[in-house]
């Protein structure tokens, strides 16, 4: 029994050869941190050069979407927060309302800052690089704008200084 626990710890005290640790920094990641602004980095890998750039902007819309959408939540809430509690309801559904159409109208029109090629690897799979962004004040003006044209009977009275602060604050803490 103590040959069989000698033999065992025997084997472990070798020390295996360690390689050394390659650092590769992927293209675009240094574009990320800007202020004011959300953006959004991805790659994409096919056998095409249209499919991998393709997936690229897909991933990278995606990804611009969550955060958008995380940023609007956390907004909302936070100038829910400031309102009297009669003034809540109406306008956390209003907000909410509004900030989902234009959302998926700038979506549409997401700025490409960066888009770069990587030539075929060994196995024939391009792949590319690419960064988008959504201005914070692009999105609160058009926000505002939509609020001003659909006012309706049940007007809700909307703070635009606070809204707009509350979501730069948002788009700026992220980072």
């Amino acid at each position: 029994m103590l040959a069989a626990i000698l033999l065992v710890s025997c084997g472990t005290s070798r020390k295996v050869a360690q390689k050394p640790v390659k650092t590769y920094v992927q293209p675009g990641h240094d574009l990320l941190d800007a202020p004011d602004v959300l953006r959004a980095w991805a790659v994409g890998t096919s056998d095409s050069e249209m499919t991998a750039k393709k997936k690229a902007v897909a991933a990278a819309s995606s990804e611009l979407a969550r955060m958008l959408n995380s940023v609007v939540k956390t907004t909302i809430e936070d100038y829910c927060v400031s309102l009297t509690e009669g003034e809540v309801a109406a306008s956390k559904e209003f907000l909410s309302q509004k900030c989902t159409i234009v959302s998926e109208q700038l979506l549409v029109g997401v700025r490409t800052i960066f888009d770069q090629w990587e030539p075929a690897d060994a196995n024939g799979m391009h792949k590319n690089y690419v960064v988008l962004e959504l201005s914070a004040e692009e999105f609160i003006k058009k926000l505002l704008d939509s609020i001003e044209q659909t006012q309706g009977p049940k007007k809700v009275n909307i703070d635009r200084q606070l809204l707009n602060e509350l979501f730069i604050k948002q788009v700026n803490s992220g980072k």
